[in-house]
């Protein structure tokens, strides 16, 4: 295994398992589920209940942070050039997870909604260094607060993204329906309510001079529980046992979030046991609003009284979504940093009616 790959094995501090993050919200709403679905077969006659499950094959865009700049100088060049190239972590696909339940009755109804989306955020691991005597050049590995130069080719730059390098997201709608117009063959239906929602994005990485010295960075920035107003559309198109579905929503979040940045300083190897030493830690809350727009499209068919099958796409863009504090080179490139992000998911659906 090589000095790269073996520097992932740094566990960042206060790591948790992207198993409990991701079913926790999940462990909270879905008694509250259950309880509705079970206690509707009792009031059957008074109203159509729908519970839906979706698995999503979910793709993230855009939040890509620049986390380091590598430097390549030609000490011989007149005026001395160096050529930048920019290091960005990206999101990687993953299962994320949509249940609903809905009631409606008449022209109005009410519903609740979960969704949920954990990933990992990486990068491959890099190694430089300069090159043999006479050739005149310089590697430079730069941080937002650390740098490591290589001069010589026995100094070997290393950088790589630390475990628990993670994205999560998560929200639950409790929403009121009202249908607006009502045909044989289709429908249009408001729902208002409220949002709750969670964002948090961790990164934790390792750099430095293979076998002589280097820094392990932390960073998130973790977001309190927020809430807000949703608003949306909802269309229906029926043909036979076939139903078109889609939605139009938007909401917007209020919170706090925490804001936490540091770097540890270690001497020695990275594949043993380094000498820990400075640490600097920078922590501060800030309040947030995040506009969260949304689109969805659903064709479902109907095999049995009670059961339809289908599939579908969603989109959810959160908009000015800020990424871990201290996290981008203070010098090198100026690369175009965008904080909005964007979840494209492929859907599969479960279709009950009671």
């Amino acid at each position: 295994m090589t000095e790269a790959e073996l520097i992932t094995s740094m566990r960042a501090p206060g790591s948790r398992s992207r198993t409990d993050r991701k079913l926790r919200p999940f462990y909270a709403v879905l008694p509250i589920i259950l309880a509705l679905a079970v206690g509707s077969s009792a009031h059957a006659g008074e109203g159509k209940w729908t519970l839906q499950l979706e698995p999503m094959y979910m793709e993230a865009s855009g939040h890509d942070q620049h986390v380091l700049t590598i430097r390549e100088i030609d000490l011989a060049a007149a005026p001395q050039a160096a050529q930048q190239t920019a290091v960005n972590l990206d999101t990687e696909a993953g299962v994320a997870f949509r249940l609903e339940l809905q009631h409606s009755r008449s022209k109005w109804g009410w519903g609740i909604d979960y969704f949920s989306f954990v990933t990992s955020q990486s990068t491959p691991n890099r190694t430089a260094a300069a090159g043999p005597s006479g050739t005149l050049d310089q590697f430079a590995f730069e941080t937002a607060n650390q740098s490591f130069t290589s001069s010589d080719p026995s100094e070997i730059l290393i950088y790589g993204v630390l475990e628990d390098t993670d994205l999560e997201v998560w929200t639950v709608d409790l929403y009121a329906m009202r249908t607006l117009a009502q045909k044989s063959a289709s429908g249009l239906h408001l729902q208002f309510g409220l949002r709750l929602a969670d964002f948090d994005n961790d990164y934790h990485a390792a750099l430095g001079v293979q076998d002589d010295d280097g820094a392990r960075l932390d960073a998130s920035s973790n977001y309190d529980l927020m809430m807000g107003p949703l608003v949306g559309l909802t269309g229906d198109l029926y043909r036979g046992k076939n139903h078109i579905e889609g939605y139009l929503g938007q909401s917007v979040v209020f919170g706090t979030a925490e804001l936490s940045s540091g770097s540890t300083e270690f001497s020695g190897s990275f594949t043993g046991m380094p000498s820990f030493s400075d640490s600097e830690r920078f922590k501060k809350q800030e309040d947030v609003t995040i506009p969260i727009t949304e689109l969805r499209i659903k064709w479902t068919y109907r095999v049995s009284k009670m059961v339809s099958l289908g599939v579908g796409a969603n989109t959810s863009v959160w908009w000015d979504v800020s990424v871990p504090p201290g996290v981008i080179p203070g010098m090198g490139l100026e690369a175009l940093h965008e904080n909005t992000i964007v979840f494209f998911g492929v859907l599969g659906a479960v279709e009950l009616t009671f």
